[in-house]
């Protein structure tokens, strides 16, 4: 798991969004490999992803690496305590622009949970760090991640034709969103 900045503990009405633990693999084992999630990926789950254990261990330990500026949370359900998702501010440059990204457990799809967690990201980035903008891609075939964006407050501000996401070339969806963009309290 890559090493990132102090991750806050951010909560919702039924999540927890805090820093992933060596003792979440087991949970993370349950969907993180599952093929669907990939589907517009264009790869099919890693290694690590397929056993999320690895993800904890660090196959070079004695390397020095600068701390990244990157978020990354895992999304824990309150009612089971299990972490059913990851939600991430990944790329981020010069602590001004970043991009999310969000992965769940196929069997709660469509229960509005990356609607939350992404309402949740965007207020703490937006109220409590320097960031200016945050970006979200989605290949235009996923109805539900392109959905999720735009319920978020994000707009979308082009398409791609034929561009490489990820690991995939396809026609995508570009959406921002940015600081003023929010509602003033």
């Amino acid at each position: 798991m890559k090493e990132c900045r102090y991750i806050p503990r951010l909560e919702t009405e039924r999540l927890i969004l805090r820093q992933l633990l060596p003792g979440d693999a087991e949970d993370l084992g349950k969907w993180l490999g599952r093929d669907e999630i990939y589907t517009y990926w264009g790869r099919p789950a890693s290694k690590g992803e397929k056993n999320p254990e690895l993800l904890f261990v660090d196959p070079r330990p004695n390397v020095k690496r600068k701390p990244s500026n990157d978020f990354l949370w895992g999304i824990e359900l309150k009612k089971t305590h299990k972490v059913i998702g990851m939600i991430e501010v990944f790329d981020v440059e010069n602590n001004r622009f970043g991009m999310v990204g969000y992965r769940i457990d196929p069997q709660l799809w469509n229960e509005g949970i990356c609607t939350e967690a992404m309402r949740r990201v965007v207020n703490f980035i937006f109220t409590e760090t320097d960031m200016d903008r945050l970006q979200g891609n989605a290949n235009v075939k996923n109805t539900g991640s392109n959905r999720v964006l735009e319920k978020c407050g994000f707009q979308l501000e082009g398409t791609i034709r034929h561009g490489k996401m990820v690991s995939e070339y396809c026609d995508y969806n570009i959406w921002g969103i940015i600081r003023d963009d929010m509602p003033q309290s």
